[in-house]
């Protein structure tokens, strides 16, 4: 199960059968000293052993990187050369939900509401707006991802103008994308992650969670956006990574613009986008275990620039 990809629930990691035969071929490299010595073929030497043990070694340790970096060297070269995808507290996290294990170390109490600290409530909590972080960086990977084939991306769009007269807030979107699925019309998105497990649903299906959202999102911001001549796509995703069949189209979309542009093929590119996007999720989950809901407050006793003038005196 573990040699199996991701989008399958499993690790990539490399199933002990493909490699049974380069496996044999270094263990009979690295043993061929003691077996000829058995055989009386040879005088045995400590050091000539070790010497074929190392050179067996590097020989295997380079075969396997080749091979690797033959299967990854087209996402690799596409990868944000700033940043990591995933700490090891966040792959960790990651990896105990995904076999539903429960992550380690976690507080008891919730640090801004006092309530038990179950898996649950940290998805759920508002306290601190780890909620709105969460979101914000599902947004700002998909934006991110969006500039590299329609630039620029405009986030946070106003579609309406709130008023002071009124009591009228305004509406305002998470992204504007010109281009996206029609030249020069501008396309706008609005992010929502959903825990799906939340006890409001624990009686529907996730794909009908995501659906009924998508439904109440267009209500909302649907004929505002096309009154002003533009298009509304709702993007939805679960806080377990799964995608609403819009998002999804979506992904694909942009998957087929980007292969276009880098001149890759589409399964790479279409590999890349999903998986920084997993990685995105992953974070954002693990931001809601992991982060304080309390402000962190300065210990001068302000918080802004005003009073410097007195000590410049």
């Amino acid at each position: 199960m573990f040699s199996l990809p991701t989008r399958f629930a499993g690790l990539g990691i490399n199933n002990p059968t493909e490699t049974a035969s380069s496996s044999y071929h270094t263990s009979t490299q690295g043993t061929k000293v003691v077996v000829e010595a058995i055989k009386g073929c040879g005088e045995f030497s400590s050091a000539c052993h070790l010497d074929a043990i190392s050179k067996a070694r590097h020989e295997s340790q380079k075969a396997l990187d080749e091979i690797a970096k033959q299967k990854l060297d087209a996402i690799l070269a596409t990868l944000s050369p700033g940043r990591q995808p995933l700490a090891p507290v966040q792959f960790r996290d990651g990896l105990a939900l995904r076999y539903l294990r429960h992550p380690s170390n976690l507080p008891a109490k919730c640090d801004g509401c006092g309530a038990n600290f179950t898996l649950q409530h940290a998805l759920d909590c508002k306290k601190g707006r780890l909620v709105i972080l969460r979101h914000n960086e599902i947004h700002d990977c998909i934006g991110n991802l969006a500039s590299q084939v329609w630039p620029p991306v405009i986030k946070e769009p106003i579609v309406n103008e709130a008023t002071a007269t009124s009591s009228d807030p305004g509406l305002r979107l998470d992204l504007g994308i010109r281009g996206v699925w029609q030249p020069q019309v501008e396309a706008l998105f609005d992010v929502r992650v959903i825990d799906t497990d939340a006890p409001s649903h624990c009686h529907r299906a996730p794909n009908a969670i995501l659906e009924s959202s998508s439904q109440e999102k267009k209500r909302m911001y649907k004929k505002a956006v096309e009154d002003r001549r533009g298009t509304f796509t709702p993007f939805l995703l679960s806080v377990d990574g799964l995608l609403h069949k819009e998002a999804s189209h979506f992904i694909k979309h942009m998957a087929t613009a980007l292969s276009s542009k880098w001149d890759k093929a589409y399964s790479i590119i279409s590999s890349y986008v999903r998986s920084w996007l997993a990685f995105a999720g992953v974070r954002a989950v693990s931001l809601c275990l992991r982060e304080s809901r309390t402000k962190w407050r300065s210990g001068l006793g302000f918080d802004d620039g005003a009073p410097l003038a007195s000590f410049m005196e």
